[in-house]
């Protein structure tokens, strides 16, 4: 979760603080209108804010933990998907190449982190519970 929680608030700076410059790496350029700015950070911006603040939670409610773990899986899931669906759609590149080795990774490895955490057995108080 503490990797999550760096990696997501990292993005995030970049999308909130940065999206002109972070979107200029991959060869995009936006207009510069707030339109385009505000759609940078409402969109990819917000959300790695989300995953980052769902990492928060997981590390600061270790009772969480699992649960916040299968959300991290779900949506970084989505971004390889989107990834390789782009690459299927729109071909590809070594920067795509890398980004996707990059998200991939870290989806095994969240993926990892999540079967080898214990789950709450039949007797025992599941994640879902009200404490």
């Amino acid at each position: 979760m503490l990797y999550a929680l760096l990696i997501f608030c990292f993005l995030s700076v970049l999308y909130l603080f940065e999206p002109l410059d972070h979107i200029a790496r991959f060869g995009i350029d936006a207009s510069g209108t707030p339109e385009s700015i505000a759609f940078l950070r409402t969109g990819p911006g917000a959300f790695f804010a989300g995953m980052a603040l769902i990492a928060a939670i997981g590390l600061a409610q270790p009772r969480r933990l699992r649960a916040c773990l299968q959300i991290i899986v779900l949506f970084d899931g989505c971004v390889v998907a989107a990834r390789l669906f782009g690459i299927a759609v729109d071909g590809t590149s070594p920067l795509q190449l890398t980004e996707l080795r990059d998200e991939g990774i870290s989806w095994l490895f969240f993926v990892a982190a999540l079967l080898v955490h214990p789950r709450a057995d039949a007797d025992g108080p599941s994640d879902a519970s009200p404490r």
